[in-house]
């Protein structure tokens, strides 16, 4: 089985759709804080910070993408359309925050 160094993958991906390229710090950084967020957000955890901020990171991405998005054009890759509806998913999450209990820590911890 092969194995692909993620801290390369993520330095290339940073450096192709987000024009920069980012120390192995940073990187090691924003994977930690990610597992922590999105744990945070899978157990429904602060909810209003959580799912925020997963919505926020997303929509940034997203904004960063949307020149791949464009059909017709060279750059366009159909995969990245994908991104629309999760981001559209998430802002309903963030907005029905109050109402989605089942199986969530907010209610006991948040």
């Amino acid at each position: 089985m092969r194995f692909i160094d993620g801290g390369a993958s993520a330095k290339g991906i940073s450096k192709k759709y987000y024009f920069f390229e980012q120390p192995d710090i940073l990187t090691t950084l924003i994977g930690v804080g990610w597992l922590i967020l999105l744990a945070a957000f899978l157990v429904g955890f602060k909810k209003k910070i959580s799912y925020f901020l997963v919505f926020l990171i997303h929509a940034v991405g997203t904004a960063f993408s949307l020149r791949f998005m464009i059909p017709g054009t060279e750059n366009f890759v159909p995969t990245f359309m994908a991104a629309l509806p999760a981001l559209m998913a998430m802002y309903l999450l963030w907005t029905l925050r109050k109402e989605d209990t089942l199986l969530s820590l907010s209610g006991k911890l948040g």
